[in-house]
């Protein structure tokens, strides 16, 4: 039985969106191995957001099936103001899963989704909103350079034909900074590393306002779209927790579309992957962490990888053999922790 009347009827408005969302998903099934400094690392991608997002904005985050102390940690961080809008799944979807999930969902006019290891700079969204204002028909836009995976584009056709006089192409290298930079952050091969090196990206400038941009998607790491874009693309395709060909489709509807897919010629963003290096320590510093504090160090002793049980397994690596035999092993003992009761 109801008694009174409730205080939402009395004109009480409800809240009001953000212009612009920004999304992250998160997976850690575990906090040892691989994903033992995940949550760190998210941390770190969640305090360079806060901080060099220089717009009113609602961070929300897609727990993807992490373990039981990852989730506490999570709400604790949406309690404490950092996060706006937390989902909770209690099994993985997949990225492009949780992404049809979500993105279908968000209210907002723009979306910008991130990888939760992806530290953002200063800049970053000014630089987003001057290639909006300067390629109109962009239908995504990437804060990061992007150096392909294949050497054929999969999108921009329309914008490669174009004849409109304001647009200027050509092709560049980017600066050996850039490139060095690329290469450590996402741990590249030296076989694959050389092929990037000897690999020009395709630049159109818009002579009008001055803003250069390379043509190329595949950022599916991150991204800014408005809403209205990215739902004539949904749905994703959805049947693994991660895959590349899945990840890039977005690129192939967008260009059916008649929508472009460019990058800025510098990077705003750093893949951090699943721990940090010694190279990145002073960009860190500047962070202010969620606790309030200041990164003063990051990186583990050197000597803890020159003992006898480290040589040994770089040794083994250098086997093909032994390669094998360690990477199934690895694999099983990921299997087995992932998929064992959570505490």
């Amino acid at each position: 039985m109801r008694k009174g009347q409730n205080p939402a009827k009395k004109d009480v408005l409800a809240y009001r969106p953000e212009k612009l969302a920004i999304v992250s998903l998160v997976y850690i099934p575990v906090q040892e191995g691989y994903f033992a400094d995940a949550l760190k690392i998210f941390e770190y991608h969640l305090a360079s957001v806060r901080q060099y997002t220089p717009e009113p904005f609602n961070l929300v985050v897609f727990d993807n099936g992490s373990c039981a102390e990852v989730k506490q940690a999570l709400l604790r961080l949406q309690t404490q103001g950092w996060i706006d809008w937390l989902v909770v799944s209690k099994d993985n979807l997949g990225k492009t899963g949780a992404l049809n999930w979500i993105l279908g969902a968000l209210p907002n006019e723009w979306i910008c989704f991130a990888d939760s290891d992806m530290l953002f700079r200063p800049g970053w969204l000014e630089a987003s909103w001057k290639i909006q204002a300067s390629f109109p028909d962009c239908g995504m836009i990437g804060a990061q350079v992007v150096f392909p995976d294949l050497e054929v584009d999969r999108g921009n056709s329309r914008l490669r034909k174009t004849t409109d006089p304001r647009f200027r192409f050509g092709q560049v290298k980017p600066d050996a900074w850039i490139l060095d930079e690329y290469i450590r952050g996402r741990g590249v091969s030296d076989e694959r590393a050389a092929d990037y090196r000897a690999m020009a990206l395709d630049q159109v400038e818009n002579i009008e306002s001055g803003v250069k941009v390379f043509l190329g998607g595949n950022s599916h790491q991150q991204w800014l779209a408005k809403s209205e874009v990215i739902r004539k693309i949904l749905p994703l395709p959805a049947s693994h927790q991660l895959s590349r060909e899945e990840d890039t489709y977005q690129d192939r509807r967008l260009d059916e579309l008649g929508f472009a897919h460019l990058t800025t010629t510098v990077p705003y963003l750093y893949h951090m992957g699943n721990t940090v290096d010694v190279e990145l320590e002073p960009e860190l510093a500047r962070l202010k962490l969620l606790d309030g504090s200041q990164i003063t160090t990051v990186s583990e002793p050197a000597q803890s990888k020159h003992n006898l049980a480290w040589r040994s397994l770089v040794w083994m690596n250098s086997q093909p053999r032994l390669r094998r035999i360690l990477l199934r092993l690895y694999n099983n003992l990921y299997l087995v922790f992932s998929s064992s009761p959570k505490r």
